[in-house]
């Protein structure tokens, strides 16, 4: 008898640390899945976003990055829609946008994550009426991510810096 219960408790034993190996590797996967998901919509949300804004781009393919209530309160978006924005006499040809993710967390079962970005624009190609093209505020930014029917979108942003 004494032998059973040992043989018993050996497997239990490495049956628990299989499965908590397990457990680790898929919460480890889907993370990573996550936050390499998040990166790319912000990377990309950004970059169209930069788009619209100086280069008089179609503003319906932010749907793809961003709610619908926060293209709505982009102030600077906003304006530039509306006509009223400081690139609005400038002829942008192109810039070189860049994303840096400082950090995020997203549970693997929740739907929703937050992120710290920098973001920046350091040459701008493009002429003015002025003959200075204003530079792009680059910043600190903290951004709420949702997921909506699986695809994850950008809800927040709020400069920190």
């Amino acid at each position: 008898m004494r032998y059973l219960r040992r043989l018993v408790w050996y497997i239990a034993s490495r049956l628990f640390i299989v499965l908590l190996l397990l457990g680790i590797l898929t919460v480890t996967f889907y993370y990573a899945m996550n936050a390499t998901n998040i990166y790319v919509i912000i990377k990309d949300g950004m970059a169209r976003r930069a788009q619209v804004i100086m280069m008089d781009e179609p503003a319906s393919s932010l749907d793809n990055y961003f709610t619908a209530t926060w293209i709505e309160r982009d102030q600077t978006l906003q304006s530039a829609l509306n006509g009223s924005g400081p690139y609005q006499n400038v002829n942008v040809k192109g810039f070189d946008h860049r994303i840096s993710l400082k950090n995020v967390w997203c549970w693997p079962w929740e739907d929703t994550a937050t992120a710290t970005v920098n973001e920046r624009i350091p040459s701008i190609d493009g002429k003015s009426v002025n003959g200075s093209v204003p530079p792009w505020p680059e910043g600190t930014y903290a951004m709420i991510l949702t997921r909506e029917s699986g695809n994850w979108k950008i809800r927040n942003i709020t400069a920190v810096e």
